[in-house]
């Protein structure tokens, strides 16, 4: 195995960080596809609603480098990933359960694009992205950028934020606009398309249940086959947000 090198972007996904509480739904189904289900646990900092969600508490930088949560120091989670070989650093941020100090790291590396909040984001991880790696600033108002853009590759994401959609498009992206809502999130009225969902390799885009409450299931899916992309549904429940997966290591 090898780490995956852009960020959200597996070619043939290994093993994928996910929240302990959704490890229990997704553990089996992943594994039948070959993929190792990492647990994260709670982040007792924030609100307990969305303390299982991974892009709250890491994000991924690129190969092997992990951005965590000031909560996961000397946490058996963060051992293993050094044992895997990842290099973790700790953000420098104190986080509550009130946005937007739960958000500070819900930054979306997408391919050559970085989506970030203008209000939120942990700053020297925009400069790292933007200013290190080069990747073309997306700026937006939405302080949950990842849980908001469902990563199609590495010019096109899926999202039904519109300022997000308004500042991709401008930025040079290729953006679907759906509808918001129709993703279960327990709690909330409803969840996001990028916390429903994630890449497991080039061509498969795994969502943690159906589509077939949402209006615009076929323009998801139809965006999706113009990007050679499969859809894969993990479940046989509705889609419901988890705050993602975090793609770590593939084949």
């Amino acid at each position: 195995m090898k780490f995956v090198e852009d960020a959200n972007l597996p070619l043939m996904a290994a093993s994928v960080i996910i929240g302990e509480k959704y490890a229990e739904i997704l553990r089996e189904p992943l594994k039948k596809l070959g993929i190792e289900a990492i647990p994260m646990p709670d982040n007792p900092q924030i609100d307990r609603r969305l303390s299982g969600h991974a892009d709250i508490s890491v994000l991924h930088l690129g190969g092997d480098k992990m951005l965590l949560a000031p909560y996961l120091k000397n946490s058996a989670f963060a051992h293993k990933l050094r044992e895997r070989g990842f290099r973790t650093e700790y953000a420098d941020i104190a986080q509550a359960p009130n946005y937007p100090y739960d958000a500070q790291l819900n930054i979306c590396a997408a391919g050559k694009y970085v989506i970030y909040s203008k209000v939120n984001s942990y700053p020297p991880i925009v400069n790292y992205f933007t200013n290190v790696h080069k990747k073309k600033a997306v700026e937006s108002r939405q302080g949950y950028a990842r849980c908001s853009s469902c990563v199609v590759n590495s010019t096109a994401i899926i999202t039904s934020d519109g300022g997000i959609y308004r500042a991709a498009i401008a930025a040079g992206m290729d953006v679907l606009k759906i509808r918001p809502g129709y993703i279960e999130l327990p709690g909330f009225d409803y969840g996001f398309i990028g916390g429903a969902a994630f890449k497991i390799s080039n061509k498969t885009m795994a969502f943690t249940g159906n589509l077939d409450a949402h209006p615009d299931k076929a323009a998801i899916i139809d965006y999706l086959g113009l990007h050679n992309i499969e859809a894969l549904f993990l479940t046989d429940k509705h889609a419901f947000d988890i705050g993602s997966a975090i793609p770590a290591e593939e084949k």
